[in-house]
């Protein structure tokens, strides 16, 4: 269902008309579409929860942020900012003379990140495929932390990332690589289908997958050419099966095992908690995983381009983390 009117986001962010020409033509929906629909499974209380329990999501974001060089007065959007942790971070950076949006299909997290609103930083609901109504060669940067492997249609969302980018402009995305399944991905499928005998279409247990290789494919065909790819190998402890299972379902805005009755989710759900139950030590259960933070640049920056042909373009360091999920 369509708002019955725009809606500006707080702070005054300039729209399409306004000065500077940063501006936003946004019709926001009440249930804006683009990230796999998480806005319709999402509470108040889920999106207090992933305020609390995204500290790892934040610390990576801070990483993405630091390659991408933004510099003071620069206009960025986080595309997916949640409750707008990392949005404030970047406005920091920017300063009163930069302009910052943060937007996210979820209400419940932009009323969090609403209490972060201030001169040069704004939020507003908002999806990737609301992206089209945004003002061509609108930012000099796009940040996306953890966010791409929601878009259903992603191919769509990063023309449409090229759209609203300046020449020149930069693209940030960091994504785990889940073109290979996990070890929790395991439990979980196993977990599911123990539960129910075979999978239900409509049950959803993980995104889409997604890989560096068909990624970098689809930047290049969208007119954005890879400058940076940086590895984070991380080990994560999860202090019980519980808390585990709290954060996916935050971090998955309550899309986590829907598609299903309530009765099944718990059935499914206590098998889960059993399987992960049995691989707890004394420290907790633990988790590691490997975050790629990629920077790529629209096509038209021809300095850019040049030193990605260079050892900018090689670049790929790994740094070990060591941080609890």
């Amino acid at each position: 269902m369509r708002a019955q009117s725009p809606v500006a986001p707080k702070n005054g962010f300039p729209w399409r008309y306004a000065r500077p020409a940063v501006a936003l033509s946004l019709l926001l929906f009440a249930t804006p579409s683009g990230f796999g629909g998480p806005a319709a499974f999402d509470s108040s209380r889920l999106a207090e929860l992933y305020e609390r329990m995204s500290a790892p999501q934040y610390a990576i974001g801070t990483k993405l942020v630091s390659l991408l060089g933004i510099s003071p007065g620069s206009s960025v959007l986080d595309l997916g900012c949640g409750t707008g942790q990392l949005t404030s971070a970047i406005a920091r950076i920017a300063g009163p003379r930069g302009n910052v949006l943060g937007m996210d299909p979820s209400s419940y997290r932009i009323a969090i990140a609403e209490r972060r609103a201030r001169k040069g930083l704004s939020f507003a609901v908002g999806g990737s495929d609301d992206l089209p109504r945004l003002a061509p060669r609108s930012f000099d940067v796009v940040c996306l932390n953890y966010v791409f492997h929601w878009i259903d249609d992603r191919r769509q969302a990063l023309e449409a990332i090229h759209r609203i980018l300046k020449p020149g402009g930069k693209l940030g995305i960091s994504f785990e690589d889940t073109s290979r399944p996990a070890e929790l991905d395991e439990i979980i499928e196993q977990s599911a289908k123990e539960v129910l005998g075979t999978l239900p279409p409509g049950l959803f247990l993980e995104t889409a997958p997604l890989g560096l290789a068909p990624l970098k494919e689809m930047l290049r065909k969208s007119g954005f050419q890879v400058v940076v790819i940086e590895k984070v190998a991380s080990e994560d402890r999860a202090k019980s099966p519980e808390e585990l299972l709290a954060f996916w379902r935050a971090s998955s805005a309550g899309r986590f095992l829907s598609g299903v009755s309530e009765s099944t989710r718990r059935r499914i759900l206590h098998r889960i908690e059993q399987r992960l139950a049995a691989a707890e030590t004394g420290q907790g259960i633990r988790i590691t995983s490997e975050t790629l933070l990629l920077v790529a640049v629209r096509s038209g920056a021809p300095e850019m381009q040049a030193r990605s042909a260079g050892s900018l373009g090689k670049r790929c360091r790994v740094i070990n983390r060591a941080s609890r999920r």
